[in-house]
């Protein structure tokens, strides 16, 4: 998706509450805040917030391996 949303369909769009998404903003998530008080945010800047607590590898499968390297 493309475009600017306000932080309701932002909350929406990633799946989780506003006040989530309030507390998104306040860790770093890109923002702009215009002179009326209204936070508008790109989708693309959703995602690339989410993309930074992606799991890279499924934590029970590398237990398990490092558990039979080391065994």
């Amino acid at each position: 998706m493309d475009g600017w949303v306000k932080v309701k369909v932002a909350a929406k769009y990633a799946g989780v509450s506003e006040r989530t998404f309030r507390d998104w903003l306040k860790c770093g998530l890109r923002h702009s805040r215009l002179n009326t008080g209204t936070i508008l945010i790109r989708y693309a800047w959703i995602d690339e917030y989410l993309h930074d607590f992606e799991e890279k590898e499924n934590q029970v499968d590398g237990i398990v391996d490092e558990f039979f390297k080391n065994g």
